[in-house]
């Protein structure tokens, strides 16, 4: 298992870089949003830089509110346009792999004609994706994003996306964690994994492991039953010193549980 940690995007994303290798962590989260993290602002030969010099990986995020599937047309375009320019500095950069979001708009109250519209757009971009050398992961949201019925058409559409399983999403907007659904149905298309706690319902609050009522024993169970041992991003939206604590726990629970 390899750990990393996510870039504030209104932070300089070459200084964060520094400062996660210095924290000891084996990679970056790079999340590419305003106002400082906007992929046509990354000074691509700096960032590549600091992660050559530091020896670490890298795997790339993208805004979670974007209108893939809106029902206006010149907005949902704008929004693919926008991550297809993510996916072009990310391989500039040479990393390999980029998180993209089921869109969840209000706007649109039919959740099967929602998740027809988010399966086309995610189907386009993981074919640009693919000739730009950058895979697709889809991450499953909270709520009807994190059941198998709404995410199956978008991995029909799109066989060459990965899945990116958010541990702390599937947590909320139900009555029980739906970690062990998820893996059951895309455990074969696993590339990717968020860590942040939180208490259930509807906040998705990115405290430090063990400060919400997440089991984590019991999800480091489900991950190695289904033999994953790859990256784990701590997404936790604290001070550097809990993020540090996080991934000492997050290393310690790994290697008690069977």
């Amino acid at each position: 298992m390899l750990i990393g940690a996510m870039n504030h995007p209104m932070r300089d994303l070459v200084r964060e870089i520094h400062d996660f290798a210095d924290a000891g962590f084996d990679f970056v989260d790079i999340t590419l949003e305003p106002t400082g993290a906007r992929p046509d602002q990354v000074d691509v030969s700096s960032v590549r830089r600091a992660l050559d010099d530091n020896g670490l990986r890298a795997v790339g995020h993208t805004a979670w509110y974007m209108p893939i599937a809106s029902q206006f047309p010149e907005l949902r375009q704008a929004a693919i346009d926008i991550l297809v320019r993510c996916m072009r500095t990310l391989s500039e950069l040479g990393v390999p792999l980029m998180t993209v979001h089921p869109d969840m708009r209000r706007e649109q109250r039919d959740q099967d004609a929602l998740a027809t519209a988010n399966a086309d757009s995610i189907a386009r971009l993981a074919q640009v994706g693919q000739n730009l050398g950058v895979r697709l992961m889809v991450e499953n949201q909270a709520g009807a994003y994190s059941q198998v019925r709404y995410l199956r058409p978008i991995f029909d559409a799109a066989p060459e996306a990965g899945f990116h399983l958010d541990a702390a999403h599937s947590n909320l907007s139900g009555d029980y964690n739906r970690i062990d659904e998820l893996l059951e149905a895309f455990a074969s298309r696993l590339v990717h994994v968020h860590m942040s706690d939180n208490k259930g319902g509807d906040w998705d609050l990115h405290l430090p492991l063990g400060a919400g009522n997440i089991d984590w024993r019991r999800v480091i169970r489900s991950l190695k039953n289904v033999g994953y041992d790859g990256t784990v991003t701590l997404e936790v939206f604290a001070d550097r010193e809990l993020l540090a604590q996080s991934r000492n726990r997050l290393q310690d629970w790994w290697e008690q549980v069977d």
